[in-house]
């Protein structure tokens, strides 16, 4: 079943989005002077002020999200609804079979290779993005819409591969959200569905950030599926942008979410700027255009023409136009939660039920008093002046502001800076350097739309220069044989800056660029191969003809005869098929552009489980516990007392003596505001209780019994429903120690137990400037160590990082289900929700 398909070499990647069909492998010389020639001095300080307010305006709709700006991070088998109960995301971890992901993965990673002079002709680095499946195509170059994507055309034997992945998705799928796997699967189209699952198309991403969008397109009463394939990667969560929460997701987790909603990818947490790292994901959906009649009718038209040919291969008779709902590719309307501990743990799909409806009832109670709050975890949900947000100059940026918004016409800017750079430039369109980009047949067609132009222009000016020998300058005829054979000159050049920036829609500057490329390329050829004189040809003369092929054209094209403009169509569809030719992933290229087959369904097979000795979908499926119903029940109220114990670090016998503490804008940062000042001056919390004596003391609070402790004290072998640790990590030392402290007091909750601990990490840790961050380290373990100390009067403080609690916690024997981060916390507080890892 499994087929290995050979990877092509890649250089880095990067973090932004695109559909992509087909893609070149060009070399990285090319490569780098391309960047280069896109991020010299072509940019005035006018243009410049212009891109970055662009860059601003851009942001502004579609925003780089940070983990630091979500409260929650979750981890475990997780169900999060809205305000109003809808589900909005359900993550669920290690979902699928391995072999499933990695027989995909092989497969797919080719449908991911990317077009590097995209990214070389933009400055930066390329997306790694595919499409597989069925699409629909409305809105780009492609002729032909309604049909296979041309990576499962062209690699229909390996496309089986994907299926097992497919089948246990969709199994997922139809287990944890039933109504809304029921309406998906009754609206696509039989013809378009991917192995009798209800998505009709897969996105393949590698190495991605993608800034906060909803994704256009998909059926309006569905969900989404997203699932990591490979990686070795930490971060880049796929975070809910307007409910503050993100999914932390490795390889073979999967998440079912409401793609209407915005969201985004959180940053890459790598310890180092350079780190190796891949990741590779895949989102399953149903593209609501396939089920649309302008694309049922090109179904039907090619069932018509199938069976006018007498075709015996038919897998369909008739074609269905089905229910597909109102698909209005708005947004989804935002009931926001409050968020608090008690909300966050209420999610964790293994709390459902009794625990999940006592957490509900705390979280209310929590929201409705500030002084219980205070009472559970020592400090509030937010604190408004407390430890200061990031300033935006203080954090690394996504991406460099490049863009320049202006009004096109065509052609190219001729400032001299743009002009000089076009023109040492120029020689990356020569031959050698085409033939390490695109296929063979496509660089013979530009060389001969090329030599057939020259010959065309030395022709005119040698007959030109006969009539007046004194003649310095070319006169362009537009309607010659030359200026036709120009525009069939710029259709070929069109493909290759297709190709080049990977069939997506090519912004102002990028097209500016390319075409400045290309009249520096010719005005030189003009000069050095058929002996025109410098000048002659020039390049402000050939971008007034781009302007004229850019908007001209088209209408020159209209006012031809009926078999000249099929001619061009035809010799178009030509020059676009042999850019598309080019050798990806050993596939074996088809005439993808101008198949009109009924070919729908021709690749699907049957996948043989008990054969293949696999677990099957429905079993698998059945692991994570989802009833009937699926997730959607809301749980009911909690009646009764319910029990939470509180374990306070034991004060020392005196508070820690006041250290000198360094002086520097991050130490002020740390220690001056409000909220830290307060701490300072405050009675540390854990003096009120008896330090004589080990037994715990009990507040009631309504229906809340509310127990406190010290670390090390006794409860008389009782246990309850609920344990809150509050900063006892910090008082122990080594290794050991902090496991046993997490192994005796979890090992007391019924249902979770709230490990709140001071981060000694920045929020902000893996993107902040390197400078910013060492001040920050240098400062930070003795200004925390100082507040904590005030706090919680202790001698010795053994602060730590998240990355560290988490190693603490996993090897104690418990499982994470979530991480709360208190906003503002003075502390840089942080609580994370464990429960005990079942036997």
């Amino acid at each position: 079943m499994r087929r290995q398909v050979k990877k092509v070499l890649r250089e880095k990647a990067d973090d932004s989005m695109k559909p992509g069909w087909d893609v070149y492998q060009p070399s990285n010389d090319v490569v780098y002077a391309f960047n280069h020639y896109m991020q010299g001095s072509q940019i005035d300080a006018e243009a410049r002020e212009k891109a970055e307010k662009a860059f601003q305006e851009a942001v502004k709709k579609h925003p780089f999200h940070n983990n630091a700006d979500h409260a929650v991070d979750f981890h475990g088998t997780t169900v999060f609804r809205n305000a109003k109960g809808k589900v909005c995301g359900v993550l669920i971890p290690k979902a699928l079979p391995s072999f499933a992901t990695s027989m995909a993965a092989d497969v797919l990673e080719c449908a991911v290779a990317r077009t590097s002079l995209r990214s070389a002709l933009f400055g930066g680095v390329s997306p790694n993005s595919g499409i597989a499946g069925y699409f629909d195509y409305r809105g780009t170059p492609v002729e032909l819409k309604c049909r296979k994507t041309s990576f499962t055309y062209e690699h229909t034997k390996e496309w089986r591969s994907v299926f097992p992945m497919i089948d246990y998705t969709s199994a997922i799928y139809k287990a944890a959200l039933p109504d809304h796997w029921k309406a998906q699967d009754a609206a696509v189209p039989d013809v378009v569905r991917i192995h009798g699952s209800p998505f009709s198309t897969l996105t393949v991403n590698e190495r991605f950030r993608t800034a906060s969008h909803t994704d256009n397109g998909d059926f309006d009463n569905g969900y989404g599926v997203l699932a990591v394939l490979k990686g070795e990667y930490s971060g880049l969560s796929l975070a809910l942008d307007d409910y503050g929460v993100c999914f932390n997701m490795q390889p073979t987790d999967v998440l079912l979410f409401d793609t209407h909603l915005f969201h985004s990818n959180t940053e890459l947490e790598a310890k180092e700027a350079n780190a190796t790292w891949n990741r590779l994901s895949c989102v399953f959906y149903y593209r609501a255009a396939l089920g649309e009649q302008p694309c049922v009718e090109e179904y039907r038209r090619r069932l018509k023409k199938a069976k006018e040919e007498k075709s015996t291969s038919l897998s369909f008779n008739h074609i269905e136009q089905k229910d597909n709902g109102e698909n209005t590719n708005k947004p989804a309307p935002v009931y926001p939660v409050p968020l608090t501990p008690f909300s966050c743990a209420a999610s964790a799909w293994a709390l459902r039920g009794c625990a999940a409806a006592m957490l509900t009832r705390l979280h209310g109670l929590v929201r409705e008093n500030a002084s219980l709050m205070m009472e559970l975890f020592g400090e509030p949900v937010e604190v408004a002046d407390g430890l200061p947000r990031r300033a935006p100059e203080e954090i690394i940026p996504v991406h460099k502001h490049t863009n320049v918004q202006m009004h096109y016409l065509g052609g190219f800017s001729e400032k001299g800076d743009i002009l000089n750079e076009a023109m040492n430039k120029r020689h990356y369109l020569d031959k050698e350097n085409l033939q390490k980009m695109f296929g063979e047949e496509f660089v013979n067609i530009w060389t001969q739309s090329r030599t057939h132009w020259l010959q065309l222009v030395k022709k005119e000016w040698e007959h030109q220069k006969e009539t007046n020998p004194t003649r310095t300058r070319f006169s362009w005829n537009n309607t010659s044989a030359m200026n036709f054979a120009f525009f069939d000159l710029c259709d070929v050049a069109k493909q290759l800056m297709c190709g080049a920036f990977g069939d997506r829609e090519v912004n102002k500057k990028e097209e500016q660029s390319f075409w400045g490329m290309f009249a520096a390329h010719l005005d030189n050829a003009c000069i050095n191969e058929i002996g025109m004189l410098q000048g002659s040809m020039g390049m402000h003369k050939l971008n007034v003809k781009l302007k004229d092929y850019n908007f001209g054209g088209t209408r020159y094209l209209k006012d031809m005869p009926p078999e000249e403009q099929e001619r061009r169509r035809r010799r178009r569809l030509e020059i676009e098929q042999a850019r598309r030719r080019a050798p990806i992933c050993n596939s074996e290229s088809g005439d993808w552009l101008r198949n009109e087959a009924f070919d729908y369904q021709t690749e699907d097979v049957a996948v043989n489980y008990e054969r293949e000795q696999w677990i099957t979908p429905e079993n698998n499926a059945k692991r994570f516990g989802f009833p009937e119903r699926g997730v959607y029940g809301a749980e009911g109220a909690a009646t009764g007392t319910i029990s939470v114990l509180i374990v306070l670090p034991k004060p020392t016998n005196h508070r820690q003596k006041t250290c000198e503490l360094p002086t520097s804008r991050e130490a002020d940062r740390i220690m001056k505001n409000p909220a830290a000042q307060r701490l300072l001056c405050a009675k540390p919390c854990n003096i009120g209780l008896s330090t004589s004596s080990n037994k715990s003391r009990t507040v009631l609070c309504g229906n809340i019994r509310i127990d406190k402790v010290f670390d090390g004290g006794s409860v008389g072998g009782k246990m309850y429903d609920f344990v809150i640790m509050r900063h006892l990590l910090a008082a122990t030392t080594g290794e050991r120690e902090p496991l046993e402290c997490l192994v005796r007091w979890t090992s007391l909750a019924r249902y979770c137990t709230f490990v709140v601990e001071v981060d000694l990490l920045d929020r902000h840790h893996y993107i902040l400037k390197s400078e910013i961050g060492e001040e920050y380290s240098a400062v930070s373990e003795i200004c925390f160590s100082a507040l904590y100390s005030a706090t919680y009067a202790r001698d010795k403080v053994n602060l730590r990082t998240t990355p560290c609690l988490l190693s603490f916690i996993d090897k104690s024997g418990n499982m994470l289900e979530s991480r709360f981060k208190f906003n503002g916390s003075p502390l840089n507080t942080v609580a994370f929700v464990v429960r005990r890892r079942e036997k």
